[in-house]
């Protein structure tokens, strides 16, 4: 399981995130969908660790 609670980041003084939660349940299927520089990639880079997030939390397999 993936939970993402309240989470903020962006690049320096940029904020692209503003409190992002998100659940995924194992085995299910799910897609980010979204314009152009709304947050899709900031976000898979704050939880794959590339980008420290301001503040908030990230939790894999309840870790």
């Amino acid at each position: 399981m993936l939970k993402v609670e309240s989470l903020n980041a962006g690049y320096g003084d940029v904020q692209i995130l503003w409190n992002m939660s998100i659940d995924i349940e194992p085995g299910s299927i799910t897609a980010l969908i979204g314009s152009n520089g709304v947050g899709k990639t900031t976000l898979l880079r704050t939880i794959a660790g590339a980008i420290k997030p301001y503040s908030g939390s990230i939790f894999y397999n309840e870790e």
